[in-house]
Protein backbone atom coordinates (compact mmCIF):
# COMPACT_ATOMS: atom_id res chain seq x y z
CA UNK A 1 0.00 0.00 0.00
CA UNK A 2 1.45 3.38 -0.95
CA UNK A 3 1.73 6.34 1.45
CA UNK A 4 -1.28 8.21 0.04
CA UNK A 5 -3.59 5.22 0.55
CA UNK A 6 -2.39 4.83 4.13
CA UNK A 7 -3.15 8.48 4.85
CA UNK A 8 -6.66 8.15 3.45
CA UNK A 9 -7.23 5.06 5.59
CA UNK A 10 -6.67 7.14 8.74
CA UNK A 11 -9.40 9.76 9.27
CA UNK A 12 -7.29 11.67 11.81
CA UNK A 13 -4.50 12.12 9.27
CA UNK A 14 -6.95 13.23 6.61
CA UNK A 15 -8.59 15.68 9.02
CA UNK A 16 -5.20 17.19 9.85
CA UNK A 17 -4.29 17.49 6.17
CA UNK A 18 -7.56 19.24 5.35
CA UNK A 19 -7.36 21.54 8.37
CA UNK A 20 -3.79 22.50 7.50
CA UNK A 21 -4.94 23.40 3.99
CA UNK A 22 -7.64 25.69 5.36
CA UNK A 23 -5.17 27.28 7.78
CA UNK A 24 -2.86 27.94 4.86
CA UNK A 25 -5.68 29.60 2.94
CA UNK A 26 -6.34 31.89 5.90
CA UNK A 27 -2.68 32.77 6.41
CA UNK A 28 -1.25 33.13 2.97
CA UNK A 29 -3.83 33.83 0.34
CA UNK A 30 -6.30 36.39 -0.79
CA UNK A 31 -8.97 33.70 -0.88
CA UNK A 32 -12.30 35.39 -0.03
CA UNK A 33 -13.42 35.04 3.57
CA UNK A 34 -16.80 33.65 2.57
CA UNK A 35 -15.08 30.86 0.64
CA UNK A 36 -12.90 30.04 3.63
CA UNK A 37 -16.03 29.81 5.78
CA UNK A 38 -17.52 27.45 3.18
CA UNK A 39 -14.34 25.32 3.33
CA UNK A 40 -14.58 25.16 7.13
CA UNK A 41 -18.25 24.13 6.96
CA UNK A 42 -17.33 21.47 4.41
CA UNK A 43 -14.64 20.10 6.70
CA UNK A 44 -17.11 19.96 9.58
CA UNK A 45 -19.52 18.01 7.37
CA UNK A 46 -16.68 15.67 6.42
CA UNK A 47 -16.13 15.06 10.15
CA UNK A 48 -19.82 14.33 10.66
CA UNK A 49 -19.56 11.56 8.08
CA UNK A 50 -16.13 10.08 8.86
CA UNK A 51 -15.64 10.66 12.59
CA UNK A 52 -19.02 11.63 14.07
CA UNK A 53 -17.98 10.63 17.58
CA UNK A 54 -15.25 13.30 17.46
CA UNK A 55 -17.35 16.20 16.21
CA UNK A 56 -17.18 17.95 19.60
CA UNK A 57 -13.39 17.71 19.46
CA UNK A 58 -13.44 19.23 15.97
CA UNK A 59 -15.52 22.15 17.23
CA UNK A 60 -13.27 22.81 20.21
CA UNK A 61 -9.94 22.32 18.50
CA UNK A 62 -10.31 23.36 14.90
CA UNK A 63 -13.25 25.72 15.37
CA UNK A 64 -11.25 27.83 17.81
CA UNK A 65 -8.10 27.52 15.70
CA UNK A 66 -9.81 28.80 12.55
CA UNK A 67 -11.54 31.59 14.48
CA UNK A 68 -8.27 32.74 16.02
CA UNK A 69 -6.46 32.69 12.67
CA UNK A 70 -9.28 34.64 11.01
CA UNK A 71 -9.15 37.28 13.75
CA UNK A 72 -5.37 37.61 13.57
CA UNK A 73 -4.77 37.46 9.84
CA UNK A 74 -7.95 38.68 8.14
Amino acid sequence: MDQRRREWADPATELKRRADRISSLILSSDYPEIDIRIEIAGLRRWCQVHIPDRLDLFDRLYGSRFKRLMEQFR
